[in-house]
C-alpha cells in the first residue's frame, strides 16, 4: 500500500505542469538602471562593474532616443509627401546691356515663410523643433539647422556655408540677411528633402532654382564659356533672356546636372592645358 501511494505521488509530480525558468533579463534603460539601483545599494559592489553598467544605460538611452526621433521624423516626411509648396515669390534683377534697360524676374522660389507655414504645425505635432545659428566661415557665412526631438534630447544637424549675396546693389548688412534666409530655405528642405515645385511647369520639372542658377553661374566664370554653353543648354539666348543671370535661369532642371559636369569638364581642361604650357 505505502509502494503504491509513494508511485501515485509520483506520478502527479510528473504530471504537473513544468513552470518555465526566468528568461533572461530584458536590456531595455528601465531594466538596466533597476539593475544599477540593486549595484548601488550593495556594500560589497564592483566599482569597474557599476561604470559598465552605467556605460550601458547611457548607449540604450541614447539609442532609444535616436530611435524616438527617426520615428517622429519618418511621420513627418510622410505627410510632406503629399504637400505640394510652390514658388510663388519672384526674383528680380536689373539689367541695362545697351539695347534693353529694366527689371526682370528671372525665376521664382519659394520663402522660407512658405516652407514654414507647412512644416511648423508637423514639428508640433511630433514635439519636434527646427533651430538655426549662424556663424561666419571662409568667404562667407554657414548656416546650421539643428532638428531636435524635444521628449528624447535627441538631434541631427545640416550646415551649409555660401558667399554673402551683394546682386541687385545690396548693402553688406542686406547681403548677409539676403545669405541668412537663403541657407536657411535650403537647410530646410534638405533636412526633410523637400522638392519645391514651380507653379508653371506642367509636370516637366520645371528650371533650375536660384542655388542651382547660382552655380551655374559661378562655373560659367571660371570656365570662360560663351552663349555656345547657353545654347548646348537649350536655355534662352543673352538678347532674348537680356542677362546672363537671366538666361541660366531658364535651364530645365532636369539638365541641371548636365550643365555643371559640363563647366567642370571645360574647366579642367582649361587647367590641363594651362599646367603643360607652364
Amino acid at each position: 500500500m505505502e509502494n503504491q501511494t509513494r508511485r501515485t505521488r509520483k506520478t502527479e509530480q510528473s504530471e504537473r505542469p513544468v513552470e518555465p525558468l526566468p528568461g533572461p533579463a530584458s536590456d531595455s534603460p528601465p531594466t538596466v538602471l533597476a539593475l544599477i539601483e540593486r549595484v548601488v545599494l550593495d556594500p560589497h559592489a564592483d566599482v569597474e562593474k557599476l561604470d559598465r553598467m552605467m556605460a550601458m544605460y547611457e548607449r540604450l538611452k541614447a539609442k532609444e532616443a535616436e530611435l524616438a526621433f527617426n520615428g517622429a521624423k519618418g511621420r513627418i516626411l510622410k505627410k510632406l509627401a503629399g504637400i505640394k509648396i510652390v514658388k510663388n515669390r519672384p526674383v528680380l534683377s536689373d539689367i541695362d546691356n545697351g539695347k534693353q534697360r529694366g527689371t526682370v524676374a528671372p525665376f521664382k522660389y519659394a520663402p522660407l515663410e512658405e516652407i514654414d507655414k507647412h512644416l511648423r504645425p508637423l514639428l508640433a505635432e511630433e514635439q519636434m523643433d527646427l533651430s538655426y545659428s549662424d556663424e561666419p566661415c571662409e568667404g562667407g557665412i554657414l548656416v546650421r539647422g539643428r532638428l531636435k526631438h524635444l521628449p528624447s534630447g535627441h538631434y541631427e544637424d545640416s550646415f551649409m556655408p555660401a558667399p554673402p549675396d551683394t546682386t541687385g546693389g545690396k548693402s553688406n548688412v542686406q547681403a548677409v540677411g539676403s545669405t541668412n534666409s537663403f541657407l536657411r530655405r535650403y537647410v530646410a528642405c534638405n533636412i526633410f528633402n523637400i522638392v519645391v515645385v514651380g507653379d508653371d511647369d506642367d509636370g516637366n520639372g520645371g528650371t533650375i532654382d536660384e542655388a542651382q542658377a547660382k552655380t551655374i553661374l559661378e562655373l560659367i566664370k571660371k570656365a570662360k564659356v560663351g552663349p555656345k554653353f547657353l545654347k548646348y543648354m537649350r536655355a534662352e539666348s543673352l538678347e532674348d533672356a537680356g542677362s546672363l543671370e537671366a538666361a541660366v535661369a531658364t535651364i530645365a532642371a532636369r539638365d541641371y546636372r548636365k550643365a555643371v559636369s559640363t563647366l567642370e569638364e571645360q574647366i579642367a581642361k582649361a587647367e590641363a592645358g594651362h599646367a603643360h604650357l607652364s
